[in-house]
């Protein structure tokens, strides 16, 4: 009988855990779909109060915006393929020489800092901040794609803006396309 009462509630605990992945997954949002290096449907989960539109996507190239109410700060989301990557699975996986070269293309800028961070799931990322704070990019390579991140807010951006974004960058799946 405890046998049985035993077997009854794991399969009741593997069936929670089964509808608590479903209702993961279905929380992430379709961004676009790209189709060179591999066909990849890029999904994410949309940060509370925000909605992403498309604004153009072809088979190598994905760009959009992630936008909030009055006050909240904008990101610019692109995504392209690039040839020099190609092969490259994460930007953990390139030398300091390529990563030197990649800072030195954000020195146009005005007075820019950089600093490496991670997503959740260890992933290297270049945080790009200008001087005066009111922009910040972040910038990262995955499977062959250069993505860059660039959010811009009105009164500057603040250490929560740069984790949302951080979050919404670790949420982001490329998905094998059928």
């Amino acid at each position: 009988m405890k046998k049985i009462i035993a077997l009854a509630l794991s399969l009741m605990l593997l069936l929670c855990m089964a509808a608590a992945l479903a209702d993961e997954t279905a929380e992430k949002t379709r961004l676009g779909t790209l189709q060179v290096g591999g066909a990849f449907v890029i999904q994410s989960r949309i940060p509370d109060n925000y909605t992403f539109t498309t604004i153009t996507a072809t088979e190598l190239n994905l760009v959009g915006t992630l936008t909030g109410g009055e006050g909240q700060p904008e990101v610019v989301v692109s995504i392209a393929y690039s040839e020099e990557y190609f092969g490259v699975e994460r930007f953990n996986d390139v030398d300091e020489e390529t990563v030197q070269k990649i800072r030195e293309g954000f020195l146009d800028m005005d007075e820019v800092t950089f600093e490496d961070i991670e997503t959740a799931y260890g992933t290297k990322l270049l945080k790009v901040t200008q001087a005066a704070g009111t922009f910040v990019d972040i910038y990262t390579i995955y499977k062959g794609y250069e993505l860059e991140f660039v959010l811009t807010a009105p009164d500057g951006v603040q250490d929560k803006d740069v984790q949302m974004l951080v979050d919404f960058i670790s949420d982001m799946d490329f998905v094998a396309a059928e």
